[in-house]
């Protein structure tokens, strides 16, 4: 299954803000779990995601597999489309890792575990696939480009419910994970300590980035270091990731082979290599080049690997693999001891670029309805992104960035005075019918340059529609069911010529169509019956 890595359901990964990062941004998100913070045996600081979502419903597993309480709980979200968790504060163009993780564990004791899509920053991740009896992270590093970094899950299918057990978020150090393109996204396909017994992780790496044991591995035979006491946690790597390798099985073998098991695309990689025989290294009698798919590739010449630290041979262009590829370690001239391997990771590169996102000034007018009314604010993240995710009560256009174009606010509770959205310039159709809004009729509406349709029917308006409104040609208006005076439209309000208060006539029960010149506005009479 492409960039996911399947492992007991108590592996979990947790991110702990770390001694000097600790200015750096950390989060362990408990998803379902309370808002208080706890501390688990590693030391990592966990919180619940109240701060981070108001959507969805928490549960507790059944199957509880686990060996960590992060695992036992999760949020559901069994109504939207498209949920959103959404972290403030993030430094923009820095790259920063982001872990989901998901144990379905039979919490709806229907054992029939869901599959939905993962999404982060208006950009599509990866579809989820779950388990009763497993848990699934996936696992993507960019840098983004606003000051949030939002996270949904969307659903694709009625049936299937969306869910996620954890969150977390991690900034990396500068410099770090470096790309050609600054828009590059690097999906996790492999992170693995070669020789090692158990996982690598918090607190022997920072970032508790997951550093898998190799396993068994034909033709090849583990080597420890000899010398514990020089194992350091590096930037890049944990020492722990480098305290074994691993070499050919003959002591005269001149190449070790790695195959890579991937799936025809565009990889990033990282390769590391640290001596963990002292006397092999005082001797240099382990020397090797670097070879993918039989082309040499050393960057900086051939690899003596270091005894006190580490050489690590990387790719940051991205370079096309197929299914058959490999890289190949084979010894110099002067060699008299085999290649050996510490630890890799891989990660499929998407070159695409990351999503704009919504127009920000469209954001941010969407954000002063939001704050003004209940029922709007469970939606979050991009409004407009990914296509065919778009928030339930918008309609945006394809442009880059999006803008949204319609509003579909009918029928939703809406009361009180309607609160200034005019940012929103891109506007074609306004629907705000069958709701509570009171007041007189803002004379904003009849500013938007390309709106084509206003629906103002059945609400609580009073006066008289403004000039904006009565003298535009351009917009087909229904007010139904207000109280709108038939006279001369009202001017703007100014400080000389202040707002008339409400008046308390007979509900005009007449739309007004504008499209005529002002002077010359056409009452439809309608008989209902």
């Amino acid at each position: 299954m492409a960039g996911s890595v399947v492992v007991f359901a108590g592996l979990c990964i947790a991110i702990q803000i770390f001694s000097g990062l600790a200015d750096k941004l950390s989060l362990s998100i408990d998803c379902g779990a309370p808002t208080s913070t706890r501390t688990d045996e590693l030391g990592i600081k966990w919180i619940g995601d109240g701060h981070y979502i108001n959507t969805g419903q928490t549960s507790k597993v059944q199957v509880n597999n686990s060996y960590y309480q992060e695992d036992t709980t999760l949020r559901y979200f069994p109504f939207q489309k498209k949920n959103c968790y959404v972290i403030p504060g993030v430094a923009r163009r820095r790259k920063h890792m982001i872990r989901a993780s998901f144990f379905y564990g039979n919490y709806d004791n229907k054992s029939w575990p869901p599959s939905f899509d993962l999404q982060f920053d208006g950009n599509p991740w990866v579809t989820v696939e779950t388990s009763s009896s497993e848990s699934y992270y996936y696992e993507v590093i960019y840098a983004p480009k606003r000051g949030n970094i939002s996270v949904c899950v969307a659903q694709t299918s009625p049936d299937q419910i969306p869910f996620i057990s954890v969150l977390e978020v991690k900034e990396f150090e500068q410099g770090m994970y470096e790309t050609k393109g600054t828009e590059d996204v690097l999906r996790r396909r492999k992170r693995v300590a070669f020789g090692a017994t158990d996982f690598v992780r918090y607190p022997d790496d920072p970032y508790d980035r997951y550093w898998h044991p190799s396993g068994d591995i034909d033709g090849v035979v583990t080597v420890a270091r000899d010398n514990m006491s020089f194992i350091k946690n590096f930037t890049d790597i944990p020492g722990l990731a480098l305290a074994h390798a691993i070499t050919p099985v003959s002591t005269n073998a001149t190449t070790l082979t790695v195959p890579l098991y991937l799936k025809d695309d565009t990889y990033y990689y990282n390769f590391y290599f640290s001596e963990v025989l002292e006397a092999a290294y005082q001797n240099k009698s382990r020397s090797f080049d670097f070879l993918v798919d039989g082309e040499k590739l050393n960057d900086y010449g051939s690899i003596i690997p270091p005894y006190q630290s580490y050489w690590s041979n990387y790719n940051h262009r991205g370079r096309r693999l197929t299914a058959g590829s490999n890289i190949s370690l084979v010894n110099t001239a002067n060699a008299s001891l085999p290649p050996i391997l510490n630890a890799m990771e891989v990660f499929k590169l998407i070159k695409r670029g990351l999503a704009n996102g919504t127009n920000e000034n469209d954001v941010k007018a969407l954000k002063v309805l939001q704050g003004s009314y209940k029922k709007l604010q469970s939606w979050a993240g991009d409004p407009c992104l990914p296509q065919g995710f778009t928030w339930d009560w918008l309609n945006c256009s394809t442009d880059d960035p999006p803008r949204v174009t319609e509003l579909h606010l009918n029928g939703l509770g809406l009361d009180g005075t309607l609160r200034d959205f005019s940012d929103l310039t891109a506007l074609e159709i306004i629907d705000l019918s069958n709701n509570s809004l009171s007041g007189q009729i803002p004379e904003f509406l009849g500013t938007f340059p390309q709106l084509k349709e206003l629906n103002l029917a059945y609400n609580n308006f009073t006066g008289s529609l403004p000039a904006s409104l009565a003298s535009n040609k351009k917009i087909k208006l229904t007010i139904t069911g207000n109280n709108i005076t038939e006279g001369n439209p009202s001017p703007p309000p100014t400080n000389d010529n202040p707002s008339p208060p409400p008046t308390n006539g007979e509900r005009n029960m007449k739309p007004i169509i504008v499209g005529v010149p002002l002077g010359s506005v056409i009452l439809l009479h309608m008989l209902v019956g």
